[in-house]
């Protein structure tokens, strides 16, 4: 054959072939992995690793971090990786330079999700409204039953209705979490069961919903993060009973077994350490705690508005003036409609 007549042939076969191997991708735990999502409900996503895969292999939405998809925008790809990493804020950014509508409905679905996650989780710092983060939501959540997402969606209508005081509604929401077919994710309901007791005044009875959670015997880490956590809030209940000492003594020993990557937990953990070491008369030690939330955990919007309303407190009592308004000034600009700028307002 030709020389000449074989180049624009092998283009077109490169070509050809490029395209072929265009895939979504899952990420999970265990790695990244190529093919194509064929199908899904609330607890699975069938997948192809190759075109030529005559059958689909089954992943449980537990195992799943993100899923990118092809031809997704670049922008939402970037979304997904600041949500992956706590940046909230980042991530809606890049949410918000979506213009297109994508054809694909995954995508479409996937964008909507992601754009009330991020609300939400602004909306719990202060720094959005928590009835159009509600609204969202919500919506999501009733409307996408085979979604992935819908777990995740539930909860976070949970945690938004615990936000307004809709105890009851909350509680309906953690439910569907509590249903889930994977003990993790029932651990996950129960503590978020337990941090609505607690926010309700009732900390003898989330001591106990946390209790329960640390009795569980259900192997893996997702598993026993569900345990860390609700140590965590173990020792929140604690200090709601007077109890520091012991608060202080478990939530220590949770920070020194945790994984410092796991952002949400060492953040809320150190605000616990530091309430209890406020409450024990540690001026110096609970500002260190609550220091750690503002220097190192500040893209948790929930978590950095409560250090800072403790950090304005605890600054006056040591005398230093300019440092408490400093952290009551950010407070109120970055998170104004958050409950904590709204006490230190009084």
């Amino acid at each position: 054959m030709n020389r000449r007549c074989l180049i624009p042939t092998l283009f077109v076969c490169l070509a050809v072939g490029g395209a072929a191997r265009a895939f979504d991708s899952i990420k999970t735990e265990q790695g990244t992995a190529p093919g194509r999502v064929v199908g899904m409900d609330s607890t699975k996503v069938l997948f192809q690793k190759t075109s030529a895969d005559a059958l689909s292999k089954e992943i449980p939405v537990n195992q799943i971090l993100t899923i990118y998809f092809d031809g997704e925008p670049r922008d939402l790809k970037t979304a997904k990786n600041h949500v992956l990493g706590g940046h909230y804020a980042e991530a809606m950014a890049a949410l918000e330079r979506i213009k297109k509508e994508p054809s694909r409905p995954e995508i479409r679905q996937d964008i909507e999700f992601f754009k009330a996650l991020c609300a939400t989780k602004l909306a719990l710092g202060g720094s959005m409204k928590i009835a159009e983060a509600g609204r969202l939501m919500k919506a999501f959540a009733d409307n996408n039953p085979n979604s992935y997402h819908y777990f995740a969606a539930s909860e976070a209508v949970g945690d938004l209705l615990v936000a307004i005081q809709e105890y009851t509604q909350a509680t309906e929401y953690y439910a569907r979490l509590q249903s889930a077919p994977w003990p993790d994710y029932q651990m996950r309901g129960g503590v978020a069961v337990g941090w609505a007791l607690l926010d309700q005044g009732k900390a003898k009875q989330a001591a106990d919903a946390f209790d329960k959670v640390i009795a569980v015997t259900a192997e893996g880490d997702a598993a026993g993060r569900q345990r860390t956590a609700a140590r965590v809030g173990k020792a929140g209940a604690m200090v709601k009973m007077k109890k520091p000492d012991e608060a202080i003594e478990l939530v220590e020993e949770v920070i020194k077994q945790a994984d410092t990557e796991d952002v949400p937990l060492m953040a809320r953990a150190y605000n616990v350490l530091g309430a209890a070491e406020q409450q024990a008369g540690r001026t110096q030690e609970a500002l260190l705690a609550f220091l750690r939330v503002d220097v190192l955990y500040s893209a948790q919007p929930d978590a950095h508005a409560e250090a800072l309303a403790n950090l304005a407190d605890l600054w006056e009592q040591v005398h230093m003036t300019e440092r408490a308004n400093r952290a009551r000034q950010v407070l109120k600009d970055r998170y104004p409609d958050s409950p904590w700028a709204k006490k230190i307002g009084k």
